[in-house]
């Protein structure tokens, strides 16, 4: 499984990269401090099956990215997107960006279950 950190704080992408690494077999963690560098990685053609996606960020918060992401090839896109927000967002936003799940830090072991089921 591929996944992508995207969050600026480079201690939390450390921390989860370590904890998707121990939890999940086979994984590839890409750790991004922005939404453009992401979108730039997926529009170069690298496939991500599933991301971790910080709201507030420099150079293109995760709005911007979600946004952006929408407008991919379908064949480009993330599977599926779990944002990170600091408070509950509403069903309708969840829906307008495809969400696959929102949460609030940190990253947990069950949360990581999430991610990696079908």
């Amino acid at each position: 499984m591929r996944i992508a950190l995207i969050d600026d704080d480079a201690t939390t992408n450390f921390i989860n990269k370590s904890k998707l690494v121990k939890q999940v077999e086979k994984c590839e963690v890409f750790p991004f401090s922005n939404g453009k560098e992401a979108i730039d990685f997926l529009a170069s053609g690298n496939k991500i099956d599933a991301a971790l996606l910080d709201m507030n960020m420099p150079v293109m918060n995760g709005l911007e990215f979600l946004k952006a992401h929408s407008e991919l090839p379908e064949d480009k896109k993330i599977t599926k997107v779990f944002l990170f927000v600091e408070q509950n967002v509403d069903e309708t936003f969840k829906e307008k960006f495809k969400l696959f799940q929102v949460f609030k830090k940190p990253l947990t072991a069950e949360i990581i279950d999430l991610i990696t089921n079908d």
